[in-house]
């Protein structure tokens, strides 16, 4: 029953400020093989080559003060079955909202951080995930955007 207060409490878990400090929880799925994923660092690349491959494409709006943003970072989208996911099923980018990614965090409307979007190869929102969640809970919630696109 601990464990599901202590999930509870950490879906949907945003950055509002710098001095936001996350609880110490078991969050991996997997980490039994080494998946490594090509981060895209440009959006317009990263729409591009969704539209020659047909995948959608995975944005990641994080900032480097971003506490949570660092958690997902380190725990979510380095697990094996999220990775396994990021590679094979999505065109992945990560954008720094403070740097090439503010522009279009302003025209997504994103206004916590982290914040997942989740875009046909068009550029047109699927669905989005605002906030830190674990692997299990990101899985569930990336592929019912996949099956909607």
């Amino acid at each position: 029953m601990t464990v599901i207060a202590a999930a509870a409490t950490l879906v949907g878990t945003s950055c509002g400020s710098p001095e936001s400090t996350p609880p110490v929880v078991s969050e991996t799925v997997s980490n039994h093989r080494s998946v490594t994923v090509e981060w895209e660092k440009d959006f317009p690349a990263a729409i591009e080559r969704a539209q020659s491959e047909g995948k959608p494409v995975l944005v990641n709006f994080y900032a480097d003060w971003c506490v949570w943003c660092k958690r997902l970072d380190s725990t979510t989208l380095r697990d094996a079955k999220v990775a396994a996911l990021l590679s094979d099923r999505v065109i992945p980018v990560n954008l720094n909202v403070e740097g090439d990614g503010r522009e279009l965090s302003n025209e997504y409307r994103v206004d916590g951080l982290p914040t997942v979007l989740i875009l046909d190869p068009s550029g047109r929102e699927i669905g989005r995930i605002p906030g830190y969640m674990p692997p299990t809970g990101f899985l569930e919630r990336v592929e019912g955007f996949l099956q909607q696109s």
